[in-house]
């Protein structure tokens, strides 16, 4: 089934929009709960272990470009449940700006000679490069965010720096989990898809 949702843009478009939300409410519901029992101040801030980023990143892997409606709704989806609706301009143009931080990394780590994902050479794929990817995304996604969020007045300046590296490392943690589990669950329906031979 995860086969033919991959060969079917809309369905895998649609999928992954799921995904995030789904992410997200997993992360509200189970994810942050446990986190306040370590009583860490900077957790009600950011995660450090971030499920969404990971479903988005993944559908950047997926789709390229095509991931515009994945991010633009998840991100956009998750900002409501956390900010004033009356701030959604502010939110949707901010969101748009971290969907173009995908592309340009992409850009100039294929400039630097480093084909992570494999789109040329399928044995240049590896996890590595698919983590340092995200690590770069996630730094700089991070640095943005903190900084909208200090302007705006969510997280006091003092702990600029920390939110910064609790979302960093979240957002790495967070692709690592799903990238993980979304080749497990590949590695199983290619498993359960070859043919018996008797």
């Amino acid at each position: 089934m995860l086969l033919r949702i991959l060969d079917n843009r809309p369905k895998l478009i649609v999928m992954l929009i799921i995904s995030v939300v789904a992410a997200f409410e997993v992360q509200r519901y189970v994810i942050y709960p446990i986190e306040s029992l370590l009583n860490f101040e900077i957790t009600q801030y950011a995660s450090m272990v971030y499920l969404p980023a990971g479903v988005i990143f993944l559908s950047y892997y997926l789709l390229r470009w095509w991931f515009l409606p994945v991010i633009l709704i998840g991100r956009t989806y998750i900002s409501l449940q956390l900010g004033p609706v009356d701030l959604i301009l502010e939110m949707v143009m901010f969101n748009l700006i971290v969907a173009l931080l995908y592309p340009l990394w992409l850009y100039l780590l294929n400039n630097a000679n480093w084909d992570v994902f494999g789109d040329v050479d399928k044995n240049q794929l590896t996890i590595t490069g698919a983590m340092i990817f995200a690590l770069l995304l996630s730094f700089s996604t991070g640095i943005l965010s903190a900084i909208n969020h200090t302007v705006s007045g969510v997280v006091p300046l003092d702990q600029a720096l920390q939110y910064t590296v609790h979302f960093i490392v979240g957002d790495t943690i967070g692709a690592g989990v799903i990238l993980f589990l979304f080749y497990q669950l590949l590695k199983l329906n290619l498993k359960f898809k070859r043919p018996k031979i008797t």
